[in-house]
């Protein structure tokens, strides 16, 4: 029989009643998740105390409230996850290393794996055997390592490509469930065109099954994907007439629709780095190009404020002479964090943050990863840690 609690009731302490669960609650929801996962260990009692959906909830708020940077180490059929706190508006008095910590190991049968970033405490994992023949799925928690095999679907044997069938994942902000578009790339024969089918599928459910959901205009050919408030955007380009956009896939309600790219804007979409800029989708680069060097002079930011009207904004943000001293290698674009800091890494080695307010460089070395130099290193921001994945 499953155990009744409310935010009411006392938890025994040492063998007497001494803590209003809710108190309890509000201590434990500050804790990280391995910590979360120790404490389900103690009783019963503890276990469903954990599980109620109030402390889930509280336990994301107070997530949210403390992101983090993931690293994601890959490499010979296994990613390694590691993870550190990630800085506010990073000011060049505070300057300090960071240190990334371990969080887990996944193993892959396959020769590439491609990682969806993370949305709400999962990344995807969509990989290739080592045949090049076919492809698989698995949703990862990287805090505590549990995984889930997605069902496979048929379409997916005789894939040889990487970039012929991916999976993203996504959020439904209303469901409060994660989703993962299949995305496979097919000739449609009544119009002699390669475009893509798409499939859907809604984890946490009962039964997982790939749906097939319509694309209302033909289109193919993507390499990027990102996930803000519910809506998955991916780089495409239209199937009769070549011209780039910007697919939209609504989380909620499943259904496409696109963002048309002018002229001024095409380069940013192809080479841009995808990024979420306060809650707007955005592109980062620099020259014209998605990571940076010791040449680069300056770095252009592109946002969509209304995605229906159309609204580009473009800024542009000089460099200070102190570029030159402190970057020797190439860097990639990692994201924004805060209203002011673009983050950009060097694998394994450095962080550097980019204060466009303030006109300041701060670098900051990564400790914990030296001996993952000879890995593939990726890095996301904005990393969540949620008990419900």
């Amino acid at each position: 029989m499953e155990l009744q609690l409310n935010t009411r009731s006392k938890i025994l302490l040492n063998g007497r009643e001494n803590l209003p669960i809710d108190l309890v609650m509000e201590i434990l929801s500050r804790l990280p998740l391995k910590s979360i996962g120790r404490c389900c260990c103690v009783s019963k009692l503890w276990a469903s105390i954990l599980g109620l959906p109030y402390f889930l909830d509280l336990f994301a708020t107070r997530s949210s409230a403390r992101p983090h940077m993931l690293f994601a180490c890959r490499r010979d059929g296994k990613v390694l996850f590691f993870s550190a706190p990630q800085p506010q508006n990073f000011d060049v008095n505070s300057s300090s290393d960071v240190t990334a910590n371990y969080l887990s190991r996944v193993s892959y049968d396959g020769s590439y794996c491609y990682i969806s970033g993370p949305v709400h405490g999962l990344v995807c994992l969509t990989f290739k055997d080592n045949k090049e023949s076919s492809k698989g799925h698995i949703i990862c928690n990287p805090s505590t390592g549990q995984t889930l095999t997605l069902p496979q679907l048929e379409s997916m044997v005789g894939v040889r490509s990487p970039y012929k069938a991916i999976s993203l994942l996504w959020y439904d902000p209303t469901d409060k469930k994660g989703k993962v578009l299949f995305m496979e790339e097919d000739v449609d024969h009544s119009i002699s065109l390669v475009v893509l089918k798409h499939k859907v599928m809604t984890l946490g459910t009962q039964k997982l099954e790939w749906r097939r959901t319509k694309c209302c205009i033909p289109h193919y050919s993507y390499v990027k994907g990102i996930c803000i408030n519910g809506v998955l955007y991916y780089r495409s380009v239209r199937a009769y007439t070549h011209d780039s956009v910007i697919v939209c896939f609504d989380a909620r309600s499943e259904e496409f629709s696109f963002i048309e790219v002018e002229t001024t804007f095409k380069v940013p979409l192809i080479c841009g780095q995808y990024i979420n800029y306060n809650g707007k989708f955005g592109l980062l680069l620099s020259q014209g190009w998605d990571y940076a060097d010791e040449a680069s002079s300056s770095f252009e930011l592109v946002v969509i404020g209304d995605s229906e009207n159309q609204e580009w904004s473009t800024r542009k943000y000089v460099l200070p002479p102190t570029w030159k001293n402190m970057v020797k290698e190439k860097l990639g674009f990692v994201g924004f964090i805060g209203t002011h800091t673009i983050v950009l890494t060097h694998p394994s080695s450095y962080i550097i943050y980019y204060n466009i307010e303030k006109n300041t460089i701060v670098k900051v070395s990564i400790q914990g990863l030296d001996g993952f130099k000879c890995f593939e290193v990726l890095t996301f921001v904005d990393y969540v840690e949620d008990l419900r994945a």
